[in-house]
């Protein structure tokens, strides 16, 4: 039996539990600006700004879920506790929002703990089981991107469809009950796992590590509620998070004896700051692209009204489901011919500007009191960001497990969500900035003045983040070769 065969099911049952994990959490995010201004009475202004902040959060604490995986848990126990707290914040929020506001922002907290302890667990176990080949790493991280995307896609079918004609609750029910389907699938198949793990997972539990991080995760809960409502914290936060992580890696980087491993890790950290401003143009898919749907694009096609919230997970994960096992073949088909990692993320750079590129020539041409047609989003988002997508965002943890050393990959996962909460937050404030600052239900119209204005805003919006990526990919083009010399690759 081939390797290849022989580590098929443990591989589709970490993807199964991912499938549902992301269900949840991008389907969640496809509501919940909606959800904010219907239940909460923000303006799209405040409602993208809370959801920036509740993104960056959730990346932001991924660092702690590598530490406590490494130190404490192990890979899998970590993943499993995660998914219980995602599974219990869902169903907390879908029960809980109507009651009290309080209610909201303590399964936001649930949530962003439980993904904190999830969400770097899977890529970990992944990278056990495939080590450093990395011709079988891209290939298997871009397939494990389709089955987190086949998630995304499912959940951005199901989830706005019901949250209009069903209400919230049940839409929100249906990432918790689809997690404990997950969970429950993983017990009933654990024998197929059961030895992938890293040391402290093949140990017994310590009771004297576990408990004192019990107390920190009640800590944590306290702490990251009060951040929720305070989004000056969270700038203030991220802000150190991120010159504490990147500190220690650059301390690392000193500290590592080995040049050849030294050279890997210092191209590590420039592809790191790339991906952060790849994070701030992804950003605009959840969020300018929303509200511009809503505002600005003509969703009626062949007679049929297309809800806005559905448009960027529809349009984002066809695109990646499509492409992702062409691009995984060819990277196989290319072998070492393939594009290194500076290469892969310069290319996706540019792709990523390109969408905005050409959705800012069709508002040149575009009347503002008018709407665009839906066919240029599909050429946008399914074509040009979805190929950057699995060029950069699906090849950052192969890029972590590759460069970087063993004694660092749970921390080094977590260094990668920590630049994606960087890029987030940075991209929900660009956001922001065009939003509309006055509450009003979802369901109101512009006036002739206000449709001109928001129309015009959006479009240099688009102009800006174009020339921006457009920038970024060419600078990545000048260095591609000279970092690919000191990957050795």
């Amino acid at each position: 039996m081939s390797q290849e065969k022989f580590f098929r099911k443990p591989f589709f049952v970490l993807c199964f539990l991912e499938f549902f994990e992301r269900f949840g959490y991008y389907g969640f995010n496809y509501i919940s600006i909606y959800f904010y201004i219907s239940n909460l009475g923000f303006s799209e202004a405040e409602a993208t700004t809370l959801m920036g902040g509740f993104a960056a959060l959730t990346y932001v604490f991924n660092a702690v879920g590598g530490y406590v995986a490494d130190n404490v848990l192990g890979i899998k126990r970590t993943m499993f506790s995660g998914a219980t707290l995602l599974c219990a914040g869902y169903a907390t929020l879908a029960i809980g929002s109507p009651i009290s506001h309080s209610f909201v922002y303590a399964a936001l907290t649930m949530i962003i703990l439980g993904s904190c302890l999830f969400k770097p667990a899977p890529t970990n176990l992944i990278a056990s089981i495939y080590g450093h080949d990395k011709k079988q790493l891209d290939s298997t991280y871009t397939l494990f991107y389709m089955s987190i995307n086949m998630g995304s896609f499912c959940s951005s079918l199901l989830l706005p469809v019901i949250a209009k004609n069903m209400g919230y609750t049940y839409a929100l029910l249906l990432c918790s009950v689809g997690l404990l389907s997950g969970m429950i699938y993983n017990v009933i198949n654990y024998g197929s796992i059961r030895n992938i793990d890293n040391k402290v997972g093949h140990e017994k539990v310590n009771f004297k590590k576990v408990i004192p991080f019990v107390f920190s995760l009640l800590a944590g809960f306290i702490f990251v509620m009060t951040m929720l409502q305070n989004d000056e914290y969270i700038n203030i936060l991220l802000t150190v998070a991120s010159v504490v992580i990147f500190s220690i890696f650059i301390s690392q980087i000193f500290i590592e004896k080995d040049k050849a491993q030294r050279n890997k890790m210092i191209v590590a950290i420039i592809l790191l700051l790339y991906a952060v401003v790849f994070f701030v143009i992804y950003q605009q898919k959840n969020t300018s692209f929303m509200l511009f749907n809503k505002h600005h694009v003509n969703l009626n096609v062949l007679g049929w009204d297309i809800n806005p919230q559905t448009v960027p997970g529809l349009l984002g994960t066809a695109g990646i489901i499509i492409l992702s096992p062409i691009f995984a073949k060819m990277y196989r088909k290319l072998g070492d011919n393939d594009l290194s990692l500076p290469h892969k993320f310069a290319v996706g750079l540019t792709l990523s500007s390109c969408a905005y590129g050409l959705l800012y020539v069709v508002c040149l041409t575009t009347d503002p009191l008018g709407k665009i047609s839906f066919a240029w989003e599909i050429l946008s988002i399914s074509v040009f960001f979805a190929s950057s997508e699995l060029l950069i965002s699906a090849l950052g943890v192969s890029l972590m497990a590759q460069l970087m050393p063993q004694r660092m990959r749970g921390f080094a996962m977590g260094t990668w969500f920590i630049t994606s909460a960087l890029g987030i937050k940075l991209g929900s404030y660009v956001a922001s900035l065009v939003a509309n600052k006055k509450s009003a239900a979802v369901d109101v119209a512009y006036t002739a003045a206000e449709q001109a204005a928001s129309f015009l805003k959006y479009e240099h919006l688009f102009r800006n983040i174009f020339l921006t990526g457009l920038t970024a990919g060419v600078i990545a083009f000048i260095f591609a070769n000279r970092l690919k010399k000191m990957i050795g690759n």
